[in-house]
């Protein structure tokens, strides 16, 4: 199709050329009103595209939890790249969609994490998971199965839909803060998309 339209658009140069300059002049303007609009018709299909890959999901946290719209905030130099899923620490942090499970446990903003990575072929990052032994802020636990992870959930595991990976808490830059769970959806695993209208539906 491509080819068919520089044919065209050739073709169409060649015509101008033989016309006087009023109608050359009209011509080359049809012309780049049609590129234009093309070039904006592309953009506009690239995010519609990235948002049709995540499928329906389960909503990540077990019991009472409370969330808002917070993607694109301000946070530091950047901007929020995730929903904030405010629950009480250690509540069960589950699989959207069936996919495979990596550990992350070396970013100090992050704290201990979990990447999901979907059936789907959408990524999601599961953040500020459980560092704590007790229900208070004593930072005595590790990004470790039985306290961030599922126990007996293992780095690179198969996991079903539904399925109990991890614990919501405030390690990294969460430390002391609200426990909840920062969860981010990345279709193809590329950039983040909001998760808000993917919770909703959940």
């Amino acid at each position: 199709r491509d080819s068919n339209e520089r044919v065209a658009a050739r073709r169409a140069v060649r015509i101008a050329g033989r016309l006087p300059p009023f109608e050359r002049e009209r011509i080359v303007q049809v012309m780049l009103r049609r590129s234009l609009l093309i070039l904006v018709a592309a953009a506009l299909a690239a995010p519609a595209a990235a948002q049709a890959k995540v499928p329906l999901l389960i909503f990540p946290v077990v019991g009472p939890s409370t969330y808002i719209d917070d993607f694109g905030a301000p946070r530091g130099s950047g901007r929020h790249e995730g929903v904030d899923i405010m629950a009480r620490k250690k509540s069960l942090a589950v699989a959207v969609e069936a996919g495979t499970v990596r550990f992350w446990t070396t970013s100090a903003r992050a704290g201990c994490m979990l990447y999901l990575h979907g059936a789907s072929g959408t990524s999601y990052l599961y953040i500020h998971l459980n560092n704590d032994r007790t229900l208070k802020n004593d930072n005595t636990g590790a990004c470790v199965q039985g306290i961030a992870y599922a126990r007996g959930l293992k780095n690179g595991a198969r996991v079903e839909a539904g399925q109990m990976i991890a614990y919501v808490g405030d390690s990294g830059d969460a430390n002391g803060g609200a426990s909840h769970l920062h969860f981010e959806v990345h279709p193809n695993g590329g950039a983040a998309v909001n998760p808000y209208r993917h919770l909703q539906r959940a």
